[in-house]
């Protein structure tokens, strides 16, 4: 019979892994093809513009947003593409998230419904630094590892 095989991503805006678990006493094993490192995150290249108002002496300026953030978003998105197409490779059957909250987040919203379904806990928690024989201690409460 095969294993039901859960995969936890360990993640934060800067860095993000998988690791593996086959059931109950297999402990929990790295998975080195899923490692990401995120890109440096861009300034813009030049000042937001400022418009003048058309309804009196007033001006307003443009707001670019942050550089980080839209790197943070995009750097969840290239990870839950990653995840989702390993998900339709049948290379795990269920998903654990661990991230901090803002990242958490991220992940959430570049989430499609297919790879929701099977995510079976979410953990707010920053655990990129913890070595692997530390993380069943943190995992223990979201599966038997």
């Amino acid at each position: 019979m095969k294993p039901i095989v859960t995969w936890a991503l360990i993640a934060d805006t800067r860095s993000a892994k998988v690791i593996e678990n086959r059931g109950p006493g297999k402990g929990l094993q790295p998975v080195t093809a899923n490692v990401w490192e995120a890109a440096a995150a861009r300034p813009y290249s030049s000042e937001a513009g400022i418009g003048h108002s058309i309804a009196g002496p007033g001006r307003t300026a443009v707001d670019q947003g942050d550089p980080q953030e839209n790197a943070n978003v995009q750097f969840a998105r290239n990870i839950v593409r990653a995840l989702g197409l390993a998900h339709e490779d049948k290379s795990f059957d269920r998903l654990i998230l661990v991230a901090g909250p803002h990242m958490l987040g991220l992940l959430r919203k570049a989430m499609s419904d297919s790879l929701n379904e099977v995510v079976v806990a979410e953990l707010a928690k920053d655990l990129t630094d913890v070595p692997l024989k530390d993380l069943e201690r943190h995992l223990g409460e979201a599966i038997a590892v």
